[in-house]
């Protein structure tokens, strides 16, 4: 298993992390770690945590995971819910996706942002 740690990058709303380091922005504290399984029966599981660092809780948070070619072109995409992310806490998520891509990106593409607990 390869464990890549990512910085978060934020761009209106919108984070992506891609599988090396990114620059870390102050308009953001979600953080992501993710890691990818051996390929198994022609699929392919991509694993991580969101972490956040903020002060009021992340809800409704999706990521994506996109599998890249040899060119960085996208070959598979995948979205999934990682759900209700409280305040100082872990969120978790597992998308399976079809193996062959030759690298992975991982990106936060949906949250919303409350000031107290919620439920999903």
């Amino acid at each position: 298993m390869t464990t890549r740690v990512m910085r978060p990058l934020a761009f209106m709303g919108l984070l992506t992390f891609s599988p090396w380091t990114s620059q870390a922005q102050e308009a953001t504290a979600l953080r992501i770690q993710w890691e990818v399984d051996p390929p198994a029966s022609g699929l392919q599981t991509v694993c991580g945590r969101v972490f956040n660092d903020a002060a009021v809780d992340a809800r409704r948070v999706r990521v994506r995971v996109e599998g890249l070619d040899e060119r960085g072109d996208v070959t598979r995409r995948r979205d999934g819910d990682v759900g209700l992310v409280w305040s100082k806490g872990i969120g978790r998520f597992c998308l399976t996706t079809s193996a062959g891509a030759a690298t992975y990106r991982v990106a936060i593409v949906g949250v919303e942002w409350v000031a107290g607990p919620e439920a999903p």
